[in-house]
């Protein structure tokens, strides 16, 4: 192929004569449904460490998990989001949320908690579904957002959650542990890392003392009081001398016996249990004015646990009486491994579980207490003033969050089909791209709009039941959406790469050289990453892979032929479009490489697809000309999410549509037809840009970068040409005495998702302008 100089000649409509039927009525659930049928009893989902799921199985499986997501009052018209790595059941849930006629928003868990919450209230999201590893920070979220009513995490079997996070060996064995060290603050459960000993006695003793004053404030002296976690007895030293009744209960008996020895020895007698938080209603007797959980929480396994534990003790406390929580972690405060708990939370506790009347949340002052102390607070809760017993269950489809479903309960539903829930016209998904306002955007995409890249993609690469492909990419980064339902609908197999495997190339080689993987998708850099490993490997088992999909990012010149040279059989195909416009829209496949190529080029439009080269005044340019890129057909997006203006701005009505009422997309690249029919792609018209794959807006980095406390001005530039060498620098103005470049990092770590945060930071006096009154950002680059 040679590049063609331009000419005045009009691109000739065969280059968009693209029209080819497809089942424009069908869904995504449908495709799925009819590969069960062909194909019940072959491989669907295989993953390390699983049995795996056969087509028909996944059909059953999607089919009971729907109709749990339908009890929970998910349908039409609701988001359902994922909050979960890449697992074979991740992949089962979305399938379920598209048969229960709802469409599906992913989220990566490695993404600031901020910045999901922020996304969560956006999007109304009403249900979320997590992974085991992701439990925790979903159930976080929970409170954060008013929309979000139930959390499903179908990879737990057991019926309560906290059943399958609770391993009492280790805990007993720990907590025995701990209260056996003769150091006292090493007992208590300070300075436990060898390395790092920021407590001091006096520090401790302070905490404890605050902790006494508490509980001498909620109750008073000669009180009946209620410890749950004792510990080393930290807290029995300092409030059982004064009170009425003590009684100190622990997972450890190690634990109990010795804060029943302390008492002992100060001549105030201590009752003891070995009991789990959960327990302890049913194992000891009496009411109560106090029950305290000091540096507790934290050691708890999950928040259903801890609103179970709050629940069953509040009919321990006589009426008047409250629970004094001390040492929680905040999730918008500190990063920690334990049971952190978000104020929200706690506030809410009144409607979410009667006995309680109000709730206090105490802050702690500045500088107050050494190290980790200084950052957590404290809560009281007071219990009404009804008659004390066991407080009364709640219902949890009335959206209280007391549980999270889980497996089982995914299991107790039947595993017929539910009645069709969706059209070709509802939306199936919402994957958020970066946004040059600050904020990203969510790119709303129809069933049909998948089932005609499916269609394409299936037909053009033959893509059939004997096929493996190796699923490596993000949830959120929308290549996953043929990845998974394009192999599957096919019948194929989705072999799904684990978080571990997708960090360790060699781990990737590895599996290309010993499973049947035929089919590798990714962007080129991801790709890149892996070729090296490939050298070092054995070279057995590469006969297998036949089709290389690369797209996302401009294709290295010298890849393509790397990836024939290792696996003989392969062909490479390249593949273009935007996230607006379904995934890809365009392909080119690669055969000989020519070194005078600028790049590969973008390549065809896809069936249904038109592509339109314009001038600024919306005409349409010569043959060789460059121009603004649109995008038109059946792949074209619906829009973005609870955004009409940007949406206007940016999907206009199309003036060459075969059908009424089409839209075109400005895709924000310019390009120029070859006189081949292929387009060449000439790089961005604004401040969208490629890094590692990743489209971002500048925009919203510089935003994020401006917004961060003593930065007063900000901008944001690639550096590192293209490709897979291209990375962002950042340059900020701080006020005086401002910010250096770590604690900026830091500052842009908690708000922007890791890949968008700048690879280097400068601070500079001022930003340079240029004649024009803009920042003069060719004088910003020869800094670099």
């Amino acid at each position: 192929m040679t590049s063609a100089a331009p000419t005045r000649a009009t691109p000739p409509a065969s280059f968009n004569d693209t029209q080819r039927p497809y089942r424009t009525d069908a869904t995504l659930p449908d495709l799925l449904r009819e590969a069960a049928r062909r194909e019940p009893d072959h491989p669907a989902l295989t993953a390390t460490g699983t049995a795996g799921l056969t087509h028909g199985e996944l059909d059953a499986l999607t089919d009971r998990m729907a109709r749990l997501l339908a009890d929970l009052g998910v349908g039409p018209g609701s988001h359902v989001a994922l909050y979960s790595d890449r697992t074979p059941l991740a992949v089962a849930a979305l399938i379920a949320v598209l048969k229960a006629g709802a469409a599906y928003v992913p989220l990566d868990p490695a993404w600031p908690r901020q910045r999901v919450v922020s996304l969560l209230r956006r999007m109304d999201v009403a249900c979320l579904v997590a992974g085991r590893p992701t439990l925790r920070a979903a159930q976080e979220l929970r409170w954060e957002v008013p929309s979000l009513r139930h959390v499903l995490c179908p990879a737990i079997e057991a019926r309560e959650s906290w059943e399958a996070l609770l391993d009492r060996e280790m805990v007993e064995t720990f907590f025995d542990f701990l209260s056996a060290e003769p150091d006292p603050l090493e007992a208590a459960g300070f300075n436990l890392r060898r390395s790092h000993r920021p407590y001091r006695p006096q520090d401790v003793a302070d905490y404890r003392d605050h902790v006494a004053s508490l509980v001498h404030e909620t109750s008073g002296h000669d009180a009946a009081i209620l410890e749950v976690g004792c510990g080393s007895g930290l807290i029995t030293e300092a409030v059982a001398p004064t009170a009425r009744r003590y009684v100190a209960t622990d997972p450890s008996p190690v634990a109990v016996d010795k804060n029943v020895r302390i008492g002992a020895e100060a001549g105030s007698p201590v009752e003891g249990a070995a009991a789990y938080a959960h327990e302890v209603a049913d194992k000891v007797q009496g009411l109560f004015d106090v029950a305290v959980l000091a540096s507790t929480v934290q050691f708890l396994p999950d928040m259903g646990y801890l609103l179970r534990t709050l629940n069953s003790l509040a009919g321990l406390v006589r009426p008047g009486g409250a629970l004094v929580l001390a040492d929680l972690i905040d999730p918008d405060v500190e990063e920690h491994a334990g049971l952190r708990v978000p104020p929200r939370l706690l506030e809410r506790l009144p409607e979410l579980l009667p006995r309680f009347v109000s709730v206090e949340v105490r802050r702690r002052p500045a500088g107050a207490f050494a190290g980790e102390l200084e950052h957590r607070y404290d809560a009281v809760l007071h219990v009404s003033g009804e008659p004390a017993g066991a407080a009364a269950p709640v219902d949890d489809r009335t959206g209280t969050g007391l549980r999270v479903w889980t497996g089982a309960d995914v299991a107790d539903r039947p595993a017929t089909p539910l009645p069709e829930a969706a059209t070709a016209d509802d939306i199936a998904y919402a994957i958020f791209t970066s946004g040059s306002t600050g904020l990203p955007k969510a790119v709303l995409v129809r069933h049909g709009a998948v089932v005609n890249l499916v269609d394409w993609m299936n037909r053009e690469h033959a893509v059939s039941p004997a096929d493996r492909l190796l699923f490596v990419t993000s949830f959120c980064f929308d290549l996953s959406v043929y990845d998974m339902f394009g192999v599957l609908a096919a019948g194929g197999t989705v072999r799904v790469a684990g978080h571990d495997e997708v960090a360790e190339p060699g781990r990737l080689v590895e599996i290309l050289e010993t499973e049947p993987i035929t089919i590798w998708d990714s962007a080129p850099a991801a790709l890149s990453m892996v070729m090296p490993f490939l050298r070092l490997g054995t070279g057995s088992g590469r006969e297998d892979l036949r089709l290389v999909l690369l797209s996302g990012d401009w294709v290295p010149l010298a890849l393509p032929d790397e990836v024939r040279d290792a696996f003989p059989r392969a062909s490479v195909v390249a593949l273009g479009g935007a996230t607006e416009c379904t995934v890809w829209s365009n392909g080119f496949r690669v055969g000989e490489v020519d070194p005078d190529w600028p790049s590969i080029p973008y390549g065809r439009p896809m069936q249904n697809a038109r592509y339109y080269v314009l001038d600024e005044e919306l005409r349409p340019c010569a043959l060789g000309e460059p121009g603004d890129l649109y995008i038109a057909g059946d792949c074209v997006a619906v829009g973005y999410a609870g955004d009409p203006r940007l949406t206007a701005a940016r999907f206009r009505p199309d003036p060459w549509a075969p059908r009424p009422g089409e839209t075109m997309y400005r895709t924000g690249d310019r390009a120029r037809w070859l006189a081949d029919g292929n387009v060449e792609f000439l790089g961005r018209l604004d401040d969208q840009v490629k890094v590692r794959g990743y489209r971002i807006e500048l925009g919203e980095v510089r935003a994020a970068l401006a917004q961060c406390p003593g930065v007063r001005a900000a901008e944001v530039l690639t550096a590192g040409g293209t490709g897979e060498g291209r990375t962002l620098a950042g340059f900020y103005v701080p006020v005086p005495g401002g910010p250096d470049g770590a604690t900026v990092r830091d500052q842009l770590t908690g708000v922007l998702p890791a890949y968008m945060v700048p690879a280097r930071l400068l601070s500079v006096p001022a930003l340079p302008l240029a004649p024009t009154g803009k920042v003069d950002r060719e004088a910003l680059a020869r800094l670099l």
